[in-house]
């Protein structure tokens, strides 16, 4: 394998250039590992995952062999003890996203061909979210009908719980599913609770919703098993909490989610996101990845599209963290084209 003799020599946190003032919420640092001569990369990345590899994720690193992805996050994960969960997991993660860039790197070959089991396609498809568009809102009919008419997948859009009756949250999805012309996927942003959730259920117009994404303030195995399971059962999604294959096996098991939504940054990396994509594969369940780590979201979909279909695209949030890139990922049709550089294909504005 490429990278199996070389060792880590260093790894550091620098600043990205983002282009114009930082709000915020911003991501604004990246993870640089050097390798053989070669420098590896990841961002832009949150200042708190970043401030974990700068104190003690990053010399934890060196002297590790660029190939042993395996070993390392055990080993990192290992520095982290109880706090693994969280922000020990971002962290590890985009550590991890940095040495599989590196990896990419001594190999000369883009991501998703050092990991395909098959030929990889050159784009991949995604869909949208707009999460924050009051949907109650008088532009919301013309934003949701602009929006889906530009090709995407499928949209997906908020609907937090705000005092109303389940009634009125299930008809609001059914206006907004006609105003896309399609089914649309629901956030319900961890705001709802069982009883609304299988309330919601019950009322919601059929064919109207592909999903409600973490209904639940928690991923409760139980709760959302009994969602399931009623006479009326909810398409569930959920993901994004997810932190360990151990924990994800036993959800996929029990709730059989419609859609498994995990984030590569925030599960632990491209690494730890293999392993969930063959929990997954195993369960029979399809995998829509979080958009938060876009890019390698994006080399996982390409590499294994019998698995992964379309990715999350945040409408609003993506170009934003985009500034801090030379050559932005925006969708055209639809689909992303997957970047035909080494690694992960990023080349991050320097200040």
């Amino acid at each position: 394998m490429p990278g199996a003799d070389v060792r880590i020599d260093s790894v550091e946190v620098v600043p990205v250039d983002t282009g114009g003032p930082c709000e915020r919420g911003d991501s604004r640092q990246a993870v640089l590992v050097r390798a053989g001569g070669a420098v590896g990369c990841f961002g832009p990345v949150d200042d708190l995952p970043a401030a974990v590899v700068a104190a003690r994720l990053g010399a934890a690193a060196v002297g590790w062999p660029v190939a042993d992805h395996g070993g390392l996050v055990r080993h990192l994960f290992a520095q982290l003890g109880q706090h693994r969960a969280g922000l020990g997991s971002w962290a590890v993660g985009v550590l991890d996203c940095a040495v599989w860039d590196l990896h990419g790197v001594l190999a000369e070959r883009p991501l998703a061909h050092l990991l395909a089991e098959t030929p990889v396609a050159g784009r991949v498809p995604v869909y949208v979210s707009w999460l924050s568009l009051d949907l109650r809102s008088g532009n919301a009919e013309g934003a949701v009908r602009q929006t889906a008419r530009q090709g995407f997948a499928f949209t997906k859009w908020a609907v937090r719980a705000a005092g109303e009756s389940a009634r009125s949250i299930a008809s609001l999805a059914g206006r907004t599913s006609a105003w896309a012309g399609a089914p649309v996927a629901i956030d319900a942003l961890g705001t709802w609770d069982t009883a609304l959730a299988a309330a919601v259920a019950r009322a919601l117009p059929e064919g109207a919703v592909r999903w409600v994404e973490d209904p639940l303030p928690e991923t409760d195995c139980q709760e959302y098993r009994e969602l399931r399971d009623a006479r009326s059962p909810l398409p569930v999604a959920f993901g994004e909490r997810v932190t360990s294959a151990l924990g994800a096996r036993r959800l996929l098991a029990h709730c059989r989610p419609a859609a498994f939504t995990f984030d590569v940054a925030w599960c632990g990396g491209i690494t730890e996101a293999l392993r969930l994509l063959d929990l997954a594969r195993a369960a029979s369940i399809p995998v829509h990845l979080h958009g938060r780590a876009l890019v390698p979201a994006v080399h996982l979909a390409a590499a294994f599209p019998q698995v992964a279909g379309a990715v999350e695209y945040q409408l609003v949030w993506e170009p934003r963290r985009q500034r801090a890139l030379a050559h932005p990922l925006k969708p055209t049709g639809g689909h992303i084209t997957l970047p035909d550089r080494p690694g992960l294909g990023l080349t991050l504005r320097w200040p």
